[in-house]
């Protein structure tokens, strides 16, 4: 698992649903990923327990220390939805509270963190 991989199994993915993209991770033999809400850093583990860190790539910003449970999931929707680019969803989470979430590909779901440990929310990754 490398970092140009990961960049092109998002190249394949763009423009199209994120069940897709997910998809294509799992193809490479991605297992879950962690995203830092407040700058983009990535950290994917595969299969075989390998991890792959990726530096953050937008400006870094505070999130919220109080976790808005009825924002997260509009934010989450406007994005689904394609009205807010990433790095806005990324800018909108972290005002709801959350600080990173994490992807779990085998589970199919996505588990949005706050502050600490008992603020999370969880969402199912439809199957394609």
């Amino acid at each position: 698992m490398t970092e140009e991989m990961i960049r092109s199994a998002e190249q394949r993915s763009a423009g199209q649903p994120y069940p897709y993209f997910v998809k294509n991770l799992k193809a490479i033999g991605v297992d879950n990923y962690e995203i830092k809400v407040s700058n983009h850093k990535r950290t994917y583990t595969s299969v075989i327990g390998e991890k792959l860190v990726i530096s953050g790539d937008i400006p870094e910003f505070e999130c919220a220390e109080t976790f808005e449970l009825e924002s997260v999931k509009a934010a989450i929707k406007r994005n689904q939805e394609g009205v807010t680019d990433y790095p806005t969803f990324l800018k909108e989470l972290g005002a709801a509270g959350i600080h990173t979430y994490v992807a779990d590909l085998a589970g199919m779901k996505v588990i949005y963190q706050g502050p600490n440990s008992e603020y999370e929310y969880e969402e199912n990754i439809p199957e394609i």
